[in-house]
């Protein structure tokens, strides 16, 4: 593979057989649920991101909409079932070492306990004041462009 310029992109290109290596973004799904003005988050358990803090979601499966891979993914990581209220935006995450990504970001409320799935260690509601240092992916910066959207 040797990189070559197509439509003014660095792309992969198989110098043999003219395969393109199209390295386009994987679509992934999170939700801010909220509460009381504080926001759900959850702490990861392993890498990537081991011990950061981040929104509920994950990757969205092949024939999946947004919308159904939010509610599922919600489901696995919390076991809570979600009314989503509004996309608060779309965020390209490009520091996972899986490759780059976009986040769809959805709000939504939800009842119930946590009961937490092993891929994270921890749960915490956080106001926007009281945010964690740690925040994997774009999160700090959805979380915050949802409060300054009159998000609570």
């Amino acid at each position: 593979m040797h990189l070559e310029e197509i439509d003014g992109e660095k792309i992969k290109k198989c110098p043999n057989c003219d395969f393109i290596f199209w390295n386009n973004s994987k679509p992934v799904v999170s939700i801010i649920i909220h509460k009381d003005d504080k926001v759900l988050m959850l702490q990861r358990s392993n890498e990537p991101f081991k011990d950061y803090w981040v929104l509920p979601g994950g990757f969205i499966k092949s024939m999946e909409t947004a919308e159904e891979a939010v509610v599922r993914e919600l489901k696995e990581e919390t076991g809570l079932n979600v009314e989503i209220e509004k996309n608060i935006g779309t965020y390209l995450i490009d520091d996972d070492p899986r490759g780059v990504h976009l986040d769809i970001i959805f709000a939504g409320k939800t009842e119930g306990e946590v009961i937490l799935s092993n891929e994270d260690k921890g749960w915490e509601y956080f106001t926007k004041d009281n945010l964690p240092e740690k925040i994997a992916y774009k999160h700090r910066k959805a979380i915050l462009d949802w409060f300054s959207k009159g998000g609570h």
